[in-house]
């Protein structure tokens, strides 16, 4: 994970929650996209019978069935390496998501509390000052005292910290991708 500026860091608290939603949604597209090695066969042009029963034959020789099946492998590989990689993609995000979160768990209640009104849930600050009963210059003070002690808690830490989701699907997956894939 990289470093955040405090604008950086602001953006992401934004879009936090959205942003978690649209990933799950994605990856359950993700999941789904690539095709079974049936769907590669008969897109590569075999014709299946009326009645399901099985491919027709007549009329390919081995050469072209070999080179049908060796077809439907090479795109069945790509799609998997894509769908990998988007996936990792994903889970980094996630991973950055769930380090943001434990980060501002780090930081006093009060603070971490202003953080996520102001930011996660966009409550107005006149609206949040009122709320907690405190002035708005106090507020921005807190505010600020705030995002520094956050920054503070992910930036020495973001570089040591692993991307645990999408290592351990890289981990999980790597045997079994082809040999010269990017994983």
């Amino acid at each position: 994970m990289n470093r955040m500026t405090k604008e950086e860091m602001i953006e992401f608290l934004k879009g936090m929650d959205q942003r978690r939603q649209i990933l799950e949604e994605e990856k359950r597209r993700v999941r789904g996209s690539v095709e079974t090695l049936e769907e590669a066969i008969q897109r590569n042009n075999f014709s299946r019978n009326n009645d399901e029963s099985g491919i027709i034959a007549s009329g390919f020789s081995p050469d072209k069935v070999l080179r049908v099946l060796l077809n439907s492998e090479r795109d069945i590989e790509e799609e998997t390496r894509a769908m990998v990689k988007r996936m990792r993609e994903i889970l980094e995000t996630e991973d950055q998501i769930d380090f943001v979160r434990w980060c501002l768990f780090q930081i006093p209640a009060r603070e971490q509390q202003v953080l996520q009104e102001l930011y996660v849930n966009d409550v107005v600050i006149e609206t949040l000052a009122k709320q907690m009963c405190l002035s708005t210059s106090y507020l921005y003070k807190l505010r600020s005292q705030a995002m520094n002690r956050l920054l503070s808690v992910y930036n020495s830490r973001c570089e040591s910290r692993p991307y645990t989701k999408a290592e351990r699907l890289l981990r999980d997956v790597t045997p079994y991708m082809p040999e010269g894939s990017f994983v």
